[in-house]
This record gives structure tokens, C-alpha cells and sequence, in this order.
């Protein structure tokens, strides 16, 4: 009974702050999500898995990343408490993720099935929230696309300072550095220069 409790807590909480304020919607979420703990490292997908699953994040930091043919990771993204992820892709088209989904914390999730949650002949409602989220997902990777496409190494660190400063203290090194498109190395030569009195 205390995970039904969590969950509906998480659930109304995450719809209060999308405006969503209708009863039938949050049954129809309840009954389609899970709750899910997860360890620091725990993989929830792997690149080349079939996955049709979304992941709603109360607590905890998830990695979604890219795997060169050399072993090279990539890093795609990262999202935190209130996001909600997963290889959207991959449940739109019926076919293997094409990148990988760690939990870099410890954390709670709440999970569903991308066409229990958003399939056919559902509430209006949710309908509105599929698109806000697709839409949402699909600005901020045009965003990241084109700091990495037309920023400096230098612009590109200052821009996530700008957008995602808590990243800064929650990631290692070498991920802030792949996130960016940077070595280790330049990432060092980069926060030397742009410290506060250097």
C-alpha cells in the first residue's frame, strides 16, 4: 500500500505542475505506470534493445548516450527529477533503441509503457501532453544541436552553464566534457579560463 501512496503522490504531483487537473486522466496514468527503484549505474535500456518504455524521474540523474563502433561513448542527454525520457524513437517505430539509458544516481522512477500510457482513444488530455512532450523534446535537442554545430568550444560551456548549471555539480568530468564535444583536457583549460577572477 505505501508504493500505491508513492506513486500517487509522484503521479499528481508531476500532473498539477503540467496543469493537468482531470481525474479520468490521472486513473488512466495510475493504473498505466510502475514504480521502480534504481541503482547508481543500473542501465533501465541498452543500445540495441526493443523498448517501448517511458520513465518519469521523481528522484535521481539518467544518462542517455550514444556507442561508437570503436566503444567511444557519446553523451545525448541528461535528465533529472520532474523529466520524463526514454527511446522515444525506438517506441514510435518499432524498433531497437539506438542509444543507451544509465541512472548515474541512486533514484525513483515511475515507468509505463508508451502505448498503455499515450495509445489510441485516449483522454484529450493526453493526447495534448503526448505532443507538449514530443514537442518539448524535439526544442531542446534542436537547441543542443545547434550549440554543437555552431559554437565554439568555449560558447558551448558557457551554454551550459547557462541552461543546465546543476548538471555542473552532479556530473563527472568526462561527462560534462562528451556532453559538449570536448576532451578532458580542453574542458580543464576552459573552466581555468572563464573562473570567477582568473
Amino acid at each position: 500500500m505505501s508504493n500505491l501512496v508513492t506513486i500517487e503522490q509522484i503521479l499528481q504531483s508531476w500532473l498539477d505542475q503540467r496543469g493537468i487537473a482531470d481525474q479520468a486522466v490521472f486513473e488512466h496514468c495510475l493504473n498505466s505506470v510502475s514504480l521502480q527503484h534504481v541503482d547508481k549505474s543500473e542501465y533501465l535500456v541498452r543500445a540495441g534493445q526493443h523498448s517501448r518504455r517511458l520513465f518519469l524521474i521523481h528522484r535521481g540523474l539518467l544518462r542517455l548516450y550514444y556507442t561508437s563502433a570503436d566503444g567511444k561513448e557519446r553523451n545525448k542527454a541528461f535528465y533529472s527529477q520532474g523529466d520524463i525520457t526514454g527511446a522515444v524513437s525506438a517506441a514510435l517505430t518499432d524498433s531497437a533503441a539506438p542509444f543507451s539509458i544509465q541512472a548515474l544516481e541512486p533514484g525513483v522512477i515511475l515507468q509505463a509503457e508508451f502505448d498503455q500510457l499515450f495509445g489510441e482513444h485516449q483522454h484529450p488530455a493526453l493526447t495534448r501532453l503526448a505532443i507538449t512532450l514530443l514537442s518539448e523534446a524535439f526544442i531542446r535537442n534542436e537547441q543542443r544541436e545547434a550549440m554543437l554545430l555552431t559554437c565554439t568550444a568555449e560558447q558551448r560551456y558557457q551554454w551550459l552553464c547557462e541552461r543546465e548549471p546543476h548538471l555542473l555539480k552532479r556530473l563527472p568530468q568526462l561527462h560534462i566534457a562528451s556532453y559538449i564535444g570536448v576532451d578532458a583536457v580542453s574542458l580543464s583549460r576552459l573552466k581555468r579560463k572563464l573562473k570567477p577572477g582568473s
